[in-house]
C-alpha cells in the first residue's frame, strides 16, 4: 500500500512538472502561428508628394515710408497771426493762403518808400534836363540815380517781407493738426503745421548690406507692416555710394497709397530678392525632424504584401532657408516622392505606416 502510494504521488509530481514545462517553453518560444499573429505598432500621418517649385533667396530688412511731397512748415518772419484760412486735416491747393501775419508796419513804410520813389524819379528826371543844358554838374545826376535806386530796392524790400508775412500751401497737401489761433504772435522759425502731399504714390525707403548682389532699377520687393498688411513696390532709385558706418547701400521703392492703409513714416519690413530664382523642392516645417547629426525628413514607400500600408524611412537633407511655415530642401529629395508632413514627429526608421491624407506640394 505504502509502495502504491509513492508511486501515484511521483506521477502526480511529474505531471506537474511536465505541465510547468510546456507552459514556459511555450512563453518563451511561442508557436510560428502565434508569432504570426504578434502586434506590430504604426502609425497613422499625412503626407505631401513633392515636385519642384520655383524659390527664390531673400533678405528681410527694416524700412520707412515717406510721402513724395512732405514737410513741415514754418515761417521766416515773426509776427501776430491776423488771418487763419486753413483747418487741421483740410486739403489745400497749390499756391492757397493759409494765413496771413500783420504787415501794418511795412505797408506804412511801403508807401513812403513808394512817394520816396516817385521823387527820385522827378528829380532824375529834372537832372538830366539841366545836364543837358549844362546848368548843374554830372556828380548831382550820378547821386539822383543812387537815389533812385535807393528807393526802388526800398520798395522791392518791404514787398518781399509782405509776401513772407503771407504763408502760402507750396503744393497740394493735407494739412497736419495745428494750434493757432488769430492775435497769437508767432516768433520767426516757429512750426505752422506739416504738409503731406496728395500724391498717389509713396516711397519706402530701406539699406541692404554690400554683401547682397544689387538690385536693379525697377525690381520689385514686398513691404509688411507691424500689423500684417503687405504690399508690392518698385525700386526707383539707389544711392550711387555705401554709408560710412554701415557699409549698407540704400534704395528707395515706390508704391501705390491707394492700395494701401501704409501712411507716410510708417516703419516697415521689407523683403527683397537675393541672387536669381532656381528650383527647389518645398516640404512644410512639420516634415523636419532634428538630431545632432543633422536634418531629416521621412520619405514612405509603399509595402507589396498590404495594400494602402507604407514604411517610412528616414532620409538626411540639406536645407536652403526655414521659416517657421516652410522648409526648402537644397538637397536630399527628389520630386514624386511621398514625405510624412503632420504626425512625422512619432515616426522611426521602418516603422510601418497609414497616409491619413496626401497634398500636392505648390
Amino acid at each position: 500500500m505504502k509502495v502504491k502510494a509513492w508511486l501515484i504521488t511521483l506521477v502526480i509530481i511529474s505531471s506537474v512538472l511536465f505541465g510547468l514545462y510546456i507552459y514556459k517553453y511555450d512563453t518563451i518560444y511561442p508557436s510560428a502561428q502565434a508569432a504570426s499573429t504578434v502586434f506590430e505598432p504604426a502609425a497613422t500621418v499625412e503626407s505631401i508628394e513633392t515636385r519642384f517649385s520655383s524659390f527664390q533667396k531673400t533678405a528681410k530688412v527694416p524700412g520707412s515710408v515717406k510721402a513724395p511731397q512732405q514737410l513741415m512748415l514754418k515761417n521766416e518772419l515773426s509776427g501776430v497771426i491776423t488771418e487763419l484760412l486753413f483747418s487741421s486735416g483740410e486739403i489745400v491747393d497749390k499756391g492757397q493762403v493759409l494765413l496771413r501775419l500783420d504787415v501794418s508796419n511795412e505797408e506804412a513804410a511801403l508807401e513812403a518808400e513808394k512817394a520816396r520813389l516817385v521823387l527820385s524819379e522827378q528829380t532824375l528826371k529834372r537832372y538830366k534836363k539841366l545836364l543837358a543844358k549844362s546848368e548843374i554838374s554830372a556828380d548831382l545826376v550820378d547821386q539822383a540815380a543812387a537815389n533812385l535806386s535807393i528807393a526802388q530796392s526800398n520798395v522791392k524790400q518791404l514787398i518781399t517781407t509782405i509776401n513772407k508775412k503771407t504763408i502760402k500751401a507750396p503744393f497740394k497737401a493735407v494739412v497736419g493738426l495745428h494750434n493757432l489761433t488769430i492775435g497769437q504772435y508767432l516768433e520767426g522759425n516757429s512750426t505752422i503745421s506739416q504738409l503731406v502731399g496728395t500724391s498717389s504714390m509713396l516711397w519706402v525707403e530701406f539699406s541692404l548690406p554690400q554683401s547682397i548682389p544689387e538690385l536693379a532699377i525697377g525690381e520689385q520687393v514686398v513691404i509688411k507692416t507691424v500689423g500684417g498688411q503687405s504690399t508690392y513696390a518698385n525700386v526707383i532709385a539707389l544711392n550711387p555710394v555705401l554709408t560710412d558706418l554701415s557699409r549698407h547701400l540704400k534704395y528707395r521703392a515706390q508704391f501705390e497709397s491707394s492700395k494701401s492703409a501704409i501712411k507716410p513714416n510708417a516703419l516697415v519690413n521689407v523683403t527683397a530678392p537675393v541672387g536669381k530664382s532656381t528650383n527647389r523642392i518645398i516640404v512644410p516645417d512639420l516634415s523636419l525632424t532634428h538630431d545632432q547629426f543633422g536634418d531629416y525628413v521621412f520619405v514612405l514607400t509603399p509595402e507589396n504584401n498590404e495594400e494602402g500600408s507604407y514604411r517610412a524611412k528616414r532620409k538626411q537633407v540639406t536645407l536652403a532657408l526655414k521659416n517657421e511655415q516652410q522648409v526648402v530642401i537644397e538637397s536630399g529629395l527628389e520630386a514624386g516622392q511621398l514625405v510624412a508632413t503632420t504626425g512625422a514627429f512619432k515616426l522611426r526608421d521602418g516603422m510601418k505606416v497609414f497616409i491619413a491624407q496626401t497634398q500636392q506640394n505648390n
